[in-house]
């Protein structure tokens, strides 16, 4: 028996979701209901056409007629800095389309608590620059700081712990007067030296040649003259998806005001990204003092910038968790004297109208968390899902509502197959027709 296309899509959904490996049960709807293709999916992820040029690429890989990976770029506040979430979407995408790597991560350790997943990073002699200061310093990339040398034998290193390596490094430094030497080494092979000085000040990105199955790779200043890094990558020049995470702790939709729009600009045509993933919100949803106005025309006009760096990128909005702070004047019998902050609700709102309107696609995280007062019931729950602070998951809360994330895009991307199936038949039969 031969299934129709629409009951070999919805097989192949359910045997994805079963056979994938899910952390925990989602917060809401439960796992039951989510695999039994409850409604709820069509309220949270919104828009779903607009990820066309996204679902587009995923079936070239799901055809074998892919040649190169497939990029996706999450950028973000602390819950995108933070590599649990994005970690998961990347494994769950990779286990089901191939994985083609790490991608492009911001160079060394640029903050304490540091951990990306797929590679192991240690580093000594460097110091990092954030914010306002790295903004007058330099041409900022995507990641929005600067590794400087500060001592004689500063290094750093990169390991992959995937068995198979990779087969690309590359580094984005930042060209100057003056700029100092490095030596990059990949395992046993000889060292490279790369010069940092230039003419200019500008950000480039040089590629180190390595062998297949390359697994670390060590980065050493050569002499007095300082060095400036932004980012580098590891990973394999094949088809497969390729996850990367670029937060930036406490950072709002304001971020890009720092950020080069040239240094940027380079690194999305150089990446080509098919999916950009934007995860800001938090932080505007707690100040209390936001104009909702101005943030609404800067929001619309950034994302807008990416769009147009990445023409052949969807792009996701992922509108900020929930996120609650005590309720001094609430009733101390309320269950939920822990509450969303008022102008949280107001931005994933804006948020969403300006996807609508701009032709994004809209994820609506706190809904997929249990809407108003969940961050404070995840927190409550045993095992916990929430750190205390009521305003980040902890990797658990992270892990379950990607997995939610990725089925929703799965549910999304087989009825977009289904639907350009029978567009393609129909133009057939039409040329057919016209014959």
């Amino acid at each position: 028996m031969r299934l129709s296309r629409e009951a070999a899509g919805a097989l192949r959904l359910a045997i994805l979701l079963l056979c994938w490996p899910m952390t925990a049960e989602p917060a809401s709807p439960p796992l039951p209901e989510l695999l039994s293709g409850s409604r709820d999916a069509e309220q949270r992820l919104f828009s779903p056409a607009a990820l066309g040029k996204f679902f587009a690429a995923l079936e070239r890989l799901d055809e074998r007629r892919a040649r190169l990976p497939l990029r996706i770029l999450q950028i973000g506040d602390s819950h995108s800095a933070n590599d649990a979430f994005s970690g998961r979407m990347r494994e769950a995408l990779q286990a089901h389309f191939g994985a083609a790597g790490r991608g492009w991560l911001p160079i060394g350790i640029p903050f304490k608590y540091f951990r990306p997943r797929l590679v192991d990073v240690e580093e000594t002699g460097w110091r990092h620059i954030a914010g306002a200061e790295a903004a007058h310093a330099a041409p900022l990339g995507i990641d929005a700081g600067i590794a400087q040398s500060e001592q004689d034998g500063a290094s750093m290193s990169l390991v992959s712990s995937e068995p198979e390596g990779f087969d690309r490094l590359a580094i984005e430094i930042l060209s100057q007067p003056n700029g100092g030497t490095l030596t990059v080494g990949v395992d046993r092979h000889p060292p490279m030296r790369i010069s940092t000085a230039g003419p200019h000040l500008r950000a480039r990105r040089v590629e180190i040649p390595c062998p297949p199955q390359s697994r670390r790779a060590v980065l050493g200043l050569v002499g007095k003259p300082p060095v400036r890094l932004l980012a580098w990558t590891a990973e394999r020049r094949r088809p497969g998806i390729i996850y990367e995470n670029h937060g930036t702790i406490g950072a709002t939709i304001g971020l890009f005001g720092q950020i080069d729009s040239a240094t940027l600009a380079h690194e999305l045509a150089d990446s080509r990204p098919a999916l950009i993933v934007v995860a800001f919100g938090t932080n505007e949803g707690f100040d209390d003092a936001l104009d909702l106005r101005r943030y609404a025309a800067m929001f619309r006009e950034h994302i807008e910038m990416l769009r147009h760096g990445a023409p052949r990128a969807s792009i996701l909005v992922l509108g900020p968790p929930d996120g609650n702070r005590i309720d001094k004047a609430a009733d101390s019998q309320d269950p939920c004297a822990w509450r969303p902050p008022p102008n949280l609700g107001l931005v994933r709102q804006a948020q969403r109208h300006i996807a609508a309107a701009q032709g994004w696609a809209f994820w609506d995280w706190a809904r997929a968390m249990g809407g108003e007062c969940s961050m404070h019931r995840l927190f409550t729950r045993d095992p916990s899902w929430a750190f205390a602070d009521h305003v980040h998951l902890n990797r658990l809360g992270y892990e379950a509502t990607a997995d939610v994330l990725f089925f929703d895009l799965m549910r999304a991307y087989e009825d977009w197959r289904r639907g350009h199936a029978r567009s393609r038949a129909g133009l057939r039969g039409a040329g057919a027709q016209g014959r």
